[in-house]
């Protein structure tokens, strides 16, 4: 599982993906609270549990100082793409669309999955920096 900050940038500013997130036990998030203000920008890497979703049924679960971090599993449901030679499929077409340097970009299936996603599903692809 990717938690660098790399990743979390880039599911911070995925608006699209954020709006996505049905939160469930065992998902992934960035804590943006001020507990992890000081941190380096990355904030707390947390799991959803018992008590986070007991926050959320209750509504004190703070969701916009959260950044969902989706596994490669759930990148995948997304798209609808879970069986192996599917996901093969669409990644040997997707990275074909690409150049190089977008390539180089990518430093984990995480990374990967998610450009696939906002390519396929939203038209966007990541610069390094933001969604365009």
């Amino acid at each position: 599982m990717d938690f660098s900050d790399v990743y979390i940038g880039m599911c911070e500013k995925a608006g699209f993906l954020q709006k996505a997130w049905e939160i469930t036990y065992g998902d992934y998030y960035s804590d943006r609270s001020a507990v992890f203000a000081t941190r380096g920008g990355g904030g707390g890497i947390s799991l959803v549990d018992d008590k986070v979703l007991g926050d959320v049924m209750n509504q004190s679960f703070k969701r916009s100082k959260a950044v969902w971090l989706p596994r490669q599993d759930q990148l995948q449901e997304l798209m609808n793409i879970t069986g192996p030679f599917d996901i093969i499929h669409m990644l040997n077409e997707f990275t074909a669309t690409v150049d190089d340097a977008t390539r180089g970009r990518w430093t984990s299936m995480e990374q990967l999955m998610l450009s696939a996603y906002a390519h396929h599903k939203h038209n966007k692809q990541w610069t390094g920096e933001n969604w365009t």
